[in-house]
């Protein structure tokens, strides 16, 4: 390819840069064939999202590209379809967590059986009384078709990952999204569908106290554990009033689960550091995870084991 043609194809990308989504129409329309369309794709300039649709963000997220990809194919098939399961938690905001994004999620009116093809599942509404609203997404500026998000919500505990529904769920809870009533409908619909019995069991345990991912995910281990605990504790020490993220209240251990973003910078670490000695200074034991221990639940439980002990030995 000749220097002239490539600095050509490099304007048009950049040209694209406001478009996190572009058809081929659009491409041809400003001068892009499909032949230069697969040498930007083998160059890694775009990514193809859909049969006849790209993205210029080839550094989008694993999240940014699942959300892509659904806006993709939901405009490939028009209307009477919209996004669901796990596709449609994304497009509404909601948190997942250790769940397969390589599958884009589709329901329609008129598919007899669901069928998978390059990474894309169209199935048939299945449940009764699922409602459809237009979200607005951001990443693409566009509003999209989507089923409500308790039943996005159960469809990803049932057909992906339990857990990954139960951390929506807690978000969805935790900012009035849905109640715990809407979501035991919500279940109720789908008894004797394949997935629904995982998806009851964690559903059961859904709680709008827990602020991240990484709290629904802790609670989750603390539950195999045999002490009893709570969720965003207050705890007074020298003066102030701490929130902890849990506690076992019977020996006075707090724990918490410091995501990515939860401690930046120098300041912000040191108040966490006195906050950690206030706290140890009136009895308490603070235990910090993150997320490399979630990966085994004996991590997290040894360690509070270990401690438990150190109280009784004490006492």
């Amino acid at each position: 390819m000749t220097m002239t043609r490539a600095s050509r194809l490099r304007r048009h990308v950049a040209a694209f840069r406001d478009l996190p989504l572009f058809s081929t129409e659009q491409a041809r329309a400003d001068g892009i064939s499909g032949h230069d369309l697969a040498l930007l794709v083998r160059q890694r300039l775009i990514w193809r999202a859909a049969q006849g649709w790209y993205s210029c963000r080839p550094d989008a997220t694993e999240d940014e590209r699942h959300i892509l990809r659904t806006v993709a194919n939901l405009r490939l098939l028009g209307d009477g379809a919209a996004a669901c399961r796990v596709s449609a938690a994304l497009l509404h905001g909601l948190p997942v967590a250790r769940c397969d994004l390589s599958t884009v999620e589709i329901a329609t009116v008129g598919v007899s059986h669901g069928r998978t093809r390059r990474g894309v599942r169209v199935s048939e509404f299945a449940a009764k009384g699922v409602e459809c609203v237009d979200v607005h997404v951001p990443l693409v500026d566009a509003t999209v078709r989507v089923v409500d998000p308790v039943t996005a919500i159960v469809g990803t505990a049932m057909s992906n990952n339990p857990m990954a529904g139960l951390v929506a769920a807690d978000h969805a809870l935790r900012l009035e999204v849905c109640t715990t009533e809407d979501l035991s409908r919500a279940v109720a619909s789908r008894t004797g569908s394949r997935g629904i019995a995982a998806a009851r069991r964690a559903l059961e345990h859904v709680e709008g106290r827990h602020e991240s991912p990484g709290e629904t995910l802790t609670a989750a281990i603390l539950r195999n554990g045999p002490w009893e605990f709570d969720p965003q504790v207050r705890a007074r020490a020298r003066g102030h009033n701490y929130r902890v993220d849990f506690a076992l209240r019977e020996y006075k251990i707090a724990i918490e689960f410091d995501g990515e973003v939860k401690y930046t910078g120098p300041e912000v670490m040191a108040r966490q550091l006195a906050r950690d000695a206030d706290l140890r200074a009136e009895g308490w034991i603070v235990l910090h995870f993150v997320w490399a221990d979630l990966t085994e639940d004996s991590i997290i439980l040894d360690q509070i084991r270990a401690a438990v002990d150190e109280v009784r030995a004490a006492a």
